[in-house]
């Protein structure tokens, strides 16, 4: 345990090791890992620097959107088995049509929204809007991969405006 926290910090101070970890961080966030990007923007914030948190922030957007990208086209390749699904499964298959309705009704809007949420998970809105994308035609795969990377950001800059506006002070 000792050895992962001096890891750790060393990793956090040096840039060359910090963000290419990063974006790894972020694609997984956006692929598997169900938890909130904002641990990752604590020493930025705290750093005081400005650039770095501006850097930090477009790593994890690049990075979230590589993970949406790989969604994208996991929802294209699985949507056949999912029809296969709701069309022997009375359950599955109102779930199915209701996840669609949704994703046609609310679309990048919605997708964008439910990003942008601070502590919010990326991977279940991610996944829901890629495998209930109607043959990829309800969100084009630029629109999806734009909103992804946008949402990122402007999470980014709602962290540092709760970050300023609750007082915390820069190192």
């Amino acid at each position: 345990m000792v050895d992962l926290i001096a890891f750790l910090e060393e990793v956090l101070w040096n840039p060359v090791l910090f963000f290419p970890l990063l974006f790894l961080y972020s694609v997984l966030v956006a692929v598997i890992l169900p938890i909130p990007i904002e641990f990752a923007l604590i020493w930025p914030l705290l750093s005081g620097d400005f650039m770095l948190f501006a850097a930090a922030t477009l790593v994890i957007a690049a990075g979230k959107t590589v993970g949406a990208w790989a969604i994208f086209f996991l929802g294209i390749r699985v949507e056949d088995n999912i029809r296969r699904w709701s069309e022997k499964y009375r359950f599955w298959r109102k779930f199915v049509e209701l996840m669609i309705r949704f994703v046609q009704r609310t679309r990048h809007l919605g997708l964008l929204i439910l990003l942008s949420i601070p502590l919010m998970t990326d991977t279940v809105p991610i996944y829901i809007y890629s495998l209930f994308n109607t043959e990829g035609e309800t969100l084009s795969m630029s629109g999806f991969l734009g909103v992804n990377f946008l949402a990122a950001v402007i999470r980014s800059a709602i962290i540092a405006v709760l970050f300023l506006a609750f007082g915390f002070e820069a190192a």
